[in-house]
């Protein structure tokens, strides 16, 4: 298979973009679109433009693929959390902290709405997906405190900690929700506004009137 090599040099030469970026790219379309047990490396390589065999050259199984993609999901998370905003008691801080999060999701979708089915392949993901909850929850668990200390939110630490969990298990699994209640696996941008406006309800009760002023200001100039 040692061939592919320079026709993916070639292909790279004409369209831009690495063979295996391009493989990437198109598993990851594939995989959101149909869900990872739906699809097949042959599929992949067709889609890709090249054959099958010059795929295993980058790729020797479907679960490498999946666990390439996966590692992009984590750098962006690791990206997110670099990001200065948690460290703000501006309520626009954490509604730009809760949007990024929604969109990678968004991006990624597929791990978590077939991730009981990736599991059967990839058992290593389960550590890794608690691992970026974790990572995730302390940043959020600062920006509601920051949002308290300021007189945005009224809430004890015992509700505090409640609000973290729903605010975690609807930011997270609200792609697992519309799959499995609503039947909806065919995602569109209006179901991640849906998500984040689930999320936003959660605050609603503990809400001050400082708060409640801003959200009237940002909706008087929407």
């Amino acid at each position: 298979m040692r061939d592919a090599e320079p026709a993916s040099k070639a292909k790279r030469a004409r369209h831009g973009v690495s063979t295996r970026d391009r493989l990437i790219a198109v598993a990851l379309k594939l995989f959101t679109e149909r869900g990872p047990d739906r699809v097949t490396t042959a599929q992949i390589a067709d889609a890709a433009g090249i054959n099958e065999g010059n795929l295993y050259y980058y790729f020797k199984t479907k679960q490498a693929l999946v666990l390439v993609i996966f590692d992009r999901f984590e750098a962006e998370v690791d990206r997110l959390l670099e990001s200065p905003r948690r460290d703000s008691a501006d309520p626009a801080a954490y509604a730009t902290f809760l949007r990024e999060w929604f969109e990678i999701v968004w991006s990624y979708r597929f791990l978590y709405r077939d991730f009981m089915s990736l599991l059967a392949t990839a058992p290593e993901l389960r550590r890794r997906i608690r691992a970026i909850s974790a990572r995730l929850r302390a940043p959020v668990k600062t920006l509601m405190g920051h949002m308290r200390a300021a007189g945005l939110i009224a809430i004890s630490d015992e509700e505090l900690d409640a609000l973290l969990a729903n605010v975690w298990i609807v930011s997270t699994y609200w792609v697992v929700y519309l799959d499995v209640q609503e039947g909806v696996r065919a995602l569109k941008k209006a179901h991640l506004e849906w998500g984040i406006k689930q999320v936003s309800s959660l605050f609603t009760p503990y809400l001050t009137p400082l708060a409640r002023e801003w959200l009237d200001a940002q909706a008087a100039t929407t």
